[in-house]
């Protein structure tokens, strides 16, 4: 089962982000919450990695991006969030650099 309070804290801190202007750039951070909170945080028994890689992308599609790295590159990054090599900055500085308008 889900945990809800793991869920609304990620939901608080999207809310909370101050957006700067830079679409591409609030994008990327908001992003990069939903990958890194639900990789880290495990609000689900079974299934993080691949539910925050999927909940990652559907947000950037919904807002009109994609992101420019082969499937490799997906989990390469999930596993390095899941061992705590890449902390949250790392992910959004990641993503920004490889997100581009949806054509």
């Amino acid at each position: 089962m889900p945990s809800k309070g793991k869920f609304d804290f990620m939901l608080s801190k999207i809310r909370a982000k101050k957006l700067t202007g830079d679409t591409k750039r609030d994008a990327a951070y908001i992003a990069a919450i939903y990958w890194y909170d639900i990789i880290v945080n495990h609000p689900f028994t079974d299934g993080n990695k691949r539910t925050a890689t999927e909940a990652m992308n559907l947000f950037l599609r919904v807002n009109g991006f994609e992101l420019d790295t082969p499937p490799n590159g997906f989990i390469y990054t999930s596993l390095k969030i899941a061992n705590g090599d890449m902390p949250y900055a790392k992910v959004a500085e990641w993503l920004q650099s490889r997100i581009k308008v949806m054509k």
